[in-house]
């Protein structure tokens, strides 16, 4: 049966193939130059010296023959060339690494990156063509942020998002319902874009009661459920405790109707607020940009959009997220309904990434 080396164990890379290859039930054996075991007794470990040293290749060479190890994941970029090098010159032809160089990876990373920071610059030229798009740096950077964090808009969507900040009068961002905060990670990086000083205001219960979608199959109800998404406001928080400046962004771990109310000065949410660490933000009245990602049902969808767009001034901008939801009919009806609503105060609408986009006329 094929083992697998984990040198250095370690590392965070390390680390995390040992975790799913444990998970698979993977023969695995581990080391690392540290004194003492980092695996805590997860896996066989055995403490090597450090690869330039003399003593490297027959402490090497015997943990292989103990181990019976076939392939070998290097977890550093130093071990990956350096192994490398040592198979060749030994001739080592029954070892194989079977990971890239990190670094390499990293590179690959960013390559793939810059590409997609390439596609998110046309489609925003396409789609607001009087104005210059951002720099494919910014960009990347918002993309890297963006999907570190777990989340369901993707690249389309996300690049819409950009560019109606482009297009945007003055005001505040509202985002109901955010999950991890992917995409409010992207309207926080584009706030200043259009010459705007633009604030975020989050609403989100982060509650599996409140996000259960009655609408959908029973068996995506059940998956909703196990979610856990409790935990998910103290990841939100950690995040943009540290992501977000001062002033830039507050969040309230509440439904949407009550979020209204707040937003309005109709409420006290303090005991709601996250970021407590900081001010406080009075909201401006006027919602520049507002993204509409809650619970799904017609029923909620139709209030969000009810409570939310008369804040909306002309020239604003309305995402209602998920328009072609696979699962059920609300952002739809609620979007075809504001779309018949305002009428020939409709200046633009479109969709990017299942997201239906509406700009309010000037």
């Amino acid at each position: 049966m094929s083992v697998t080396l984990v040198f250095p164990v370690s590392t965070p890379d390390g680390r995390a193939y040992l975790s799913q290859a444990l998970e698979r039930g993977e023969p695995v054996v581990c080391a690392s130059v540290d004194a003492s075991d980092p695996t805590a007794g997860a896996a066989p470990w055995v403490r090597l010296p450090l690869v330039h040293e003399p003593a490297f290749l027959p402490a090497f060479l015997a943990l292989v023959e103990t181990h019976g190890v076939t392939r070998i994941h290097a977890a550093a970029h130093m071990v990956h060339a350096a192994l490398g090098d040592l198979l060749r010159e030994q001739g080592l032809t029954g070892l194989k690494i079977i990971n890239r160089s990190p670094l390499q990876q990293e590179f690959a990373r960013w390559d793939d990156i810059f590409a997609r920071a390439g596609n998110w610059r046309r489609l925003i030229g396409a789609l607001v063509p009087a104005k210059a798009p951002p720099e494919p740096a910014f960009l990347a950077g918002v993309i890297r942020l963006a999907f570190d964090l777990f989340g369901e808009s993707y690249d389309d969507k996300l690049a819409a998002l950009l560019a109606c900040l482009l297009d945007a009068p003055d005001g505040d961002m509202v985002e109901i319902g955010s999950l991890f905060g992917r995409s409010a990670s992207v309207l926080l990086a584009g706030r200043g874009l259009g010459g705007a000083d633009r604030r975020l205001f989050v609403f989100d219960p982060w509650s599996t009661e409140a996000a259960a979608q009655k609408e959908m199959p029973q068996i995506m109800q059940d998956y909703t459920r196990a979610a856990g998404l409790e935990r998910v406001a103290l990841a939100f928080e950690a995040t943009f405790a540290a992501l977000a400046p001062p002033g830039a962004m507050t969040a309230y771990r509440t439904p949407s109707a009550t979020g209204n109310a707040i937003y309005r000065g109709q409420a006290d949410g303090e005991a709601a607020r996250l970021l407590k660490a900081r001010p406080a933000l009075r909201p401006a009245g006027r919602i520049a940009l507002l993204h509409i990602d809650g619970n799904h049902d017609f029923e909620f969808a139709a209030e969000d959009v009810e409570l939310w767009s008369p804040l909306v001034p002309p020239g604003g901008w309305v995402a209602i997220d998920d328009y072609c939801w696979r699962y059920g009919d609300g952002p739809r009806l609620a979007g075809d309904a504001l779309l018949q609503r305002w009428g020939d105060e409709v200046a633009r609408a479109f969709v990017a990434g299942d997201c239906l986009f509406i700009q309010r006329a000037a």
